[in-house]
């Protein structure tokens, strides 16, 4: 099962600007505090894989887990979230190879709102929804339920 974390907020998140695969905007101080929450509800789970978008954001969120949880980060460009020049079949693509990869159980991805969306989408049959910054959002494999972790 794969545990997919939105980012901390960023300091584009807060001026609502479109980040695309833009990769340098960094957590604000706030996002920096939704990643050590979320990395204490991480804490508990069996959690032997960190995967990260290479975004500043997202691998700045992955370290703060990792960093807790004693493990190495693993960038994964599938991870991105859309580009400014992509449409959404290739995101879906991107997903569709990361989600065929033989993942270890309890991994976690730290991604992008809509990345996650579509991977959820996907998973669960269910409409992608934006997830919140920090948040931690995973599908049961067997019963296809969406289940949402905030920090």
């Amino acid at each position: 099962m794969i545990l997919w974390v939105r980012h901390g907020q960023s300091t584009w998140n807060v001026i609502d600007r479109m980040q695309g695969h833009e990769l340098s905007p960094p957590l604000t101080e706030l996002g920096r505090q939704q990643a050590t929450q979320t990395a204490e509800l991480l804490a508990d789970r069996e959690v032997v894989r960190i995967l990260s978008s290479p975004a500043v954001r997202a691998r700045q969120t992955a370290d703060i887990i990792a960093e807790r949880l004693g493990l190495q980060v693993v960038e994964d460009p599938l991870l991105l979230e859309k580009g400014l020049d992509e449409d959404y079949a290739s995101v879906l693509v991107r997903v569709q190879q990361l989600l065929e990869q033989d993942l270890p159980r309890h991994t976690v991805a730290v991604s992008h709102g809509d990345t996650i969306g579509l991977a959820v989408g996907l998973l669960s049959g269910q409409r992608p929804e934006l997830p919140a910054n920090g948040s931690i959002t995973h599908v049961d494999p067997d019963t296809r339920q969406v289940a949402i972790s905030m920090p």
